[in-house]
């Protein structure tokens, strides 16, 4: 282990902690084997440093931090008030001031929602003063002066040797700790905190893609017992995956390629296979998170699936994010459930699927959208409420913001069959759409309603 290997680790253990020796040392011991790749790949290490500062308990004697000296006394004001916000504070401020990385990012690596990080980003800054180039110049300048390496090993040593002690008493394999090598262990077996999946019908993402060079999302859908984001390679490339999470046992998971490649993605353990399709294209890679709980990617078109499947598993943060919509449904007719939700292309833009079984004509579904247009045929108009109906398709529609917010039946059409003279399925377009309760504002998020509550279970 060289000193440069260290320069980032001791850079961000400096920043985040009063006692950034003992921080590196506990971070070189949660690493264990996987140090090596850790070090080529310095996201997943500055992921694995906050997780580990967020989990640690500061001794009290090293609430004040040493080379305060250094700073001018503005910015030593500013330090001190940072060294005592709550971890999670530091951490957003840390990520956000001296990496510059977004609160999107951050929030995969703090296991907090967009939201969550952005509340905590700003009331850290306004309890030591809210002058973000000061916090940024107190982060900095401090960051250059990390621990000695002297002390960091024997921080190293002191955590390898309580590891070895704590798996001895409870039954484990013991480590011997002469050398480092030995006693370097996976940091997912100790500090990767457990991951609850999401619960059939909840109405809310548990995993989110963080942002990677090369690809944009296209869109993300939730149903019942899974959930999956859709990407595709910018141009030139034209590779398009998709992440699937949800329940092992759901009816979405197909089956598993058989003989697969263990791999590592950050400091977990994945499995991966190409050739998947029956045209011998495609690549999968997957791993579980939980007990019957499953991340499974699959792309295809890819010039180097092997290279780019860990990227984009390395971006997937298990991590939950509501869904906003535009309106609550007060009421549903009996016998409909929600199947699924879509957010898509259009910023804001959702829809929310709600299916029958047991028409006769067969599956009669529902679909609330907004942003939505009206057709070009056979509308009816009213001040509160437009009306369409041909063939297999009928919608309800009322105007919200510049757009319509519509209730849309599509029903499979057979031979001459005309949804316009089915007044039963007219009526429950109509009720459905007359049980929205809108949102004050169309362009203010916050007065959104989250899909938790705004959809019947």
């Amino acid at each position: 282990m060289h000193a440069d290997e260290l320069a980032d680790l001791l850079r961000w253990c400096a920043a985040l902690s009063t006692d950034p020796a003992n921080l590196a040392g506990e971070v070189m011991v949660a690493a264990g084997q996987r140090w090596s790749a850790l070090v080529d790949s310095p996201a997943d290490l500055r992921e694995l440093t906050v997780r580990t500062f967020l989990q640690t308990v500061q001794a009290p004697d090293l609430a004040v931090r040493e080379g305060l000296e250094r700073l001018p006394d503005e910015l030593r004001t500013v330090l001190a008030g940072y060294d005592r916000l709550p971890k999670l504070q530091r951490a957003v401020l840390m990520l956000s001031y001296l990496e510059g990385i977004t609160n999107t990012e951050i929030a995969g690596i703090v296991d907090r929602t967009a939201a969550r990080v952005r509340l905590e980003g700003d009331r850290g800054l306004a309890a030591i003063g809210g002058d973000p180039y000061a916090v940024r110049a107190a982060l900095d300048i401090t960051s250059w002066h990390p621990p000695a390496p002297a002390g960091v090993t024997r921080a190293f040593q002191r955590h390898a040797k309580a590891r070895a002690r704590r798996r001895r008493r409870i039954g484990l394999v013991g480590v011997a700790v002469g050398t480092a090598a030995a006693v370097l262990l996976s940091v997912s077996a100790v500090h990767r905190t457990p991951i609850e999946p999401r619960q059939p019908g909840v109405w809310a993402f548990s995993h989110m893609v963080r942002p990677l060079p090369g690809w944009s999302v296209q869109g993300r859908t939730l149903e019942r017992h899974w959930e999956t984001t859709t990407l595709r390679s910018d141009p030139p490339e034209s590779g398009r995956c998709s992440v699937a999470v949800g329940t092992s046992g759901a009816t979405w998971v197909r089956r598993l390629p058989r003989h697969p490649t263990k791999v590592r993605v950050g400091t977990r353990t994945a499995f991966y296979a190409d050739r998947i399709w029956r045209s011998r294209g495609g690549a999968m890679l997957w791993w579980e998170y939980a007990d019957s709980a499953m991340v499974i990617i699959e792309c295809g078109n890819l010039t180097a699936p092997r290279e780019a499947l860990p990227k984009l598993a390395g971006r997937v943060a298990l991590s939950g994010e509501p869904v906003l919509l535009p309106y609550r449904v007060r009421s549903a007719p009996s016998r409909y459930q929600v199947s699924s939700i879509t957010k898509g292309l259009v910023s804001n833009s959702t829809v929310a699927y709600l299916t029958r079984n047991d028409y006769p004509e067969g599956l009669l579904q529902i679909s609330i959208r907004y942003p939505a247009s009206l057709p070009m045929y056979s509308v009816n108009y009213s001040s509160l409420m437009s009306r369409y109906a041909n063939g297999g398709h009928a919608g309800a529609c009322r105007p919200f913001g510049d757009s319509h917010i519509c209730v849309r039946a599509d029903l499979p059409a057979r031979g001459s069959f005309n949804i316009a003279k089915q007044p039963a399925v007219l009526a429950v377009l109509d009720r459905i759409a007359a049980n929205l309760e809108l949102a004050p504002s169309a362009t203010d998020l916050d007065s959104w309603f989250d899909a938790r509550e705004a959809l019947p279970s």
